[in-house]
């Protein structure tokens, strides 16, 4: 195959690709706003209901509908849930449970660990994160995930408004929030 071709078929991917991500991202914000069940409604339900620390939350489709898949992790009692909540009513429709240890070995890593542990000591309220990144960014929440990078625990939240697509993080202990500069 020459070269040129072997470029315009990468580009053509790489170009779909895009694409198929900008749907994605724009039907879940469409998913969103016909939403009847919203994510602060489905992180207290899951604060509620489970013990632990949300890591993971993203927009998933389950059997046709539009869900909240979340992970949350409990470290004091070594589990971990998949959860699926509808949003159209916050109904539970598929709970994954795991054990965080396999023949005593932890199936998490340090940086997991220490993020876990430093969201448990902090004051940080992730509803009422969603609720100020929303209002301060007029943008909609689409995914979040907790991360430890350079010895700072953070969540990473990835916004859809009217400035588009945004990243922020957000330092679980002081609440600090730093939009991601796009390159």
């Amino acid at each position: 195959m020459r070269l040129s071709t072997k470029i315009c078929l990468a580009a053509a991917l790489a170009f779909s690709s895009t694409a198929a991500m900008a749907d994605d991202e724009a039907l879940s914000a469409l998913a969103i706003k016909r939403a009847n069940f919203s994510l602060e409604q489905a992180i207290e339900k899951v604060h509620n209901t489970y013990a632990g620390q949300i890591t993971e939350l993203e927009l998933d489709d389950y059997h046709g509908q539009a869900v909240y898949e979340i992970e949350v992790v409990n470290l004091n009692q070594g589990q971990q849930h998949k959860l699926k909540l509808s949003l159209s009513d916050g109904e539970m429709l598929k709970n994954e449970s795991r054990k965080l240890t396999l023949l005593g070995i932890s199936k998490l890593d340090e940086d997991e660990r220490l993020a876990l542990e430093q969201l448990s000591q902090a004051d940080f309220s992730l509803s009422q994160t969603v609720a100020m990144l929303s209002s301060k960014f007029q943008a909609q929440v689409l995914e979040l995930e907790l991360e430890n990078e350079k010895g700072i625990t953070y969540y990473k939240f990835k916004l859809l408004g009217e400035q588009g697509k945004q990243r922020v993080i957000v330092d679980v202990l002081n609440g600090e929030t730093i939009p991601v500069l796009k390159h």
